[in-house]
């Protein structure tokens, strides 16, 4: 990079952050977050970028995550120490307020059910009362129905509706719910997921994700490029190498796009197979510590999900593609990512192999 070109983009993330403050000012979080991963888009290693966003993120956690980045590329600098301070302090002061809520919620559930308890310790008196103080009953009429009170389990004709209102247990064929990535947190309006792929797609009034059960054997023996088994000559399709740290994709034996990526480390290697893309967001939130892992990243662009938690997505935290950077998934330039998306369907064959 020039320095005339350095010097550019230095004044671009100037400007961004500029605008973001002003947000800010204008009570506008949601647009000063916009702007700030614009900028740390355009320069990952500005600690600034991750500073400012530590103080207008969703959660204390989240606010102490972003401050740590900016400590690891600035451990020396003043304000990046008390941001830190200041991170750990508001995430302390939040702990007793959940600890405060959980304890609210339990108290309410225990009355919850004793004034269940004590319904149904009622509800047949309070059937019968219901019987004979209608008005319009005579005094005669009340005397016959009290002197004549039997149990619930001797008089189920006159309490139809009792009978009806029992519900239904279970069956043991329930359907399982389906697996959801630990790394979903949340998505609204053009981030929710595309409609789901199945084998024998039938139409349903809740469609559900399926992802892919178990991944299809690979062949040691395999030649990159070659259409995996069942994939139709005109088919798009994807190819991962990890050797190589490349992904190509094809439509047929026709390669139409070539990029780097970073699989995983060898501490958390991306899993090898053939799969097909099951969900899929434009942006999404992705925390690490469901995982056991240390990461926790907002609006990462263009995700799709081929097996469980491993994805392809776009990546603005690191520029070294061609070198294994990730806990498992696929990670492309957010460009790259963008063209895949756009290329790629629920179903889309992903072929990962070394």
């Amino acid at each position: 990079m020039s320095f005339a070109t350095a010097r550019q983009a230095f004044t671009s993330i100037d400007s961004l952050l500029k605008q973001a403050k002003t947000a800010v000012q204008q009570n506008n979080p949601h647009e000063a977050r916009r702007l700030l991963q614009q900028a740390i888009q355009q320069d990952p290693n500005d600690y600034r970028g991750w500073l400012w966003l530590a103080t207008v993120a969703h959660s204390p956690q989240a606010s102490l995550e972003y401050v740590k980045r900016a400590e690891m590329l600035a451990p020396n600098n003043d304000t990046v120490q008390k941001a830190r301070r200041w991170a750990e302090k508001r995430l302390a002061q939040a702990a007793p307020t959940a600890a405060e809520q959980t304890n609210t919620s339990s108290k309410m559930i225990r009355w919850l059910a004793l004034a269940l308890i004590v319904l149904l310790l009622a509800g047949a008196g309070t059937v019968y009362a219901w019987q004979y103080l209608q008005p319009n009953r005579s005094m005669a009429e009340t005397a016959v129905l009290t002197s004549n009170i039997t149990p619930i389990e001797q008089s189920n004709d006159a309490l139809p509706a009792m009978a009806t209102a029992v519900p239904a247990q279970p069956t043991a064929t329930q359907t399982p719910q389906p697996h959801v990535p630990a790394k979903l947190i949340a998505s609204t309006g053009a981030n929710q997921p595309r409609p789901t792929w199945t084998i024998t797609p039938t139409p349903s009034p809740t469609p559900t994700p399926t992802p892919t059960a178990v991944p299809t054997f690979v062949n040691p023996n395999y030649q990159d490029g070659v259409r995996p088994f069942g994939v139709r000559p005109n088919e798009r399709w994807i190819d991962v190498n990890l050797t190589t740290q490349t992904l190509r994709a094809y439509e047929g034996d026709t390669v139409v796009f070539t990029t780097l990526i970073s699989s995983g480390t060898w501490e958390h290697p991306t899993v090898t197979g053939v799969f097909r893309i099951w969900l899929e967001f434009e942006s999404q939130t992705m925390d690490g510590r469901l995982l056991g892992y240390d990461y926790y990243l907002e609006n990462v662009p263009y995700v799709m999900y081929f097996y469980k938690d491993y994805a392809l997505h776009g990546t603005f935290w690191h520029t070294d593609f061609g070198t294994p950077m990730s806990h498992g998934c696929v990670n492309m330039a957010t460009s790259d990512a963008a063209w895949l998306y756009n290329f790629a369907t629920i179903g889309t064959v992903v072929n990962v192999h070394y």
